[in-house]
């Protein structure tokens, strides 16, 4: 997500792994417009989606925003010091969780 936000010229929806509102938060740093979080109502049900807006509410406070745009894709490749990292990071996430080959 952090790699892409900025080089197409749409929005990205972020889909995997949301199951609250800290890792909204994270998608939403990286550049995601919106998450998808179905898999999380599935396993806590629907009220949860109040808890993740919650979740999501306070950490806006701790850190001081008012709105998601105010923050929204604050990590993004580009606006950080070595965008490098990213690819990088990426590369060792990408290989590190493939299957062992005996």
């Amino acid at each position: 997500m952090g790699m892409m936000s900025k080089e197409v010229k749409c929005d990205l929806c972020a889909a995997t792994g949301i199951h609250d509102g800290r890792a909204a938060v994270k998608c939403l740093l990286a550049g995601a417009k919106a998450v998808q979080v179905v898999s999380a109502l599935y396993k806590k049900g629907v009220p949860h989606i109040g808890t993740m807006i919650q979740e999501i509410e306070t950490w806006m406070g701790d850190h001081k925003y008012r709105a998601i745009k105010d923050f929204n894709g604050k990590l993004a490749q580009e606006n950080i010091r070595n965008p490098n990292l990213y690819e990088r990071t990426q590369f060792m996430k990408y290989y590190s969780s493939q299957p062992k080959r005996p």
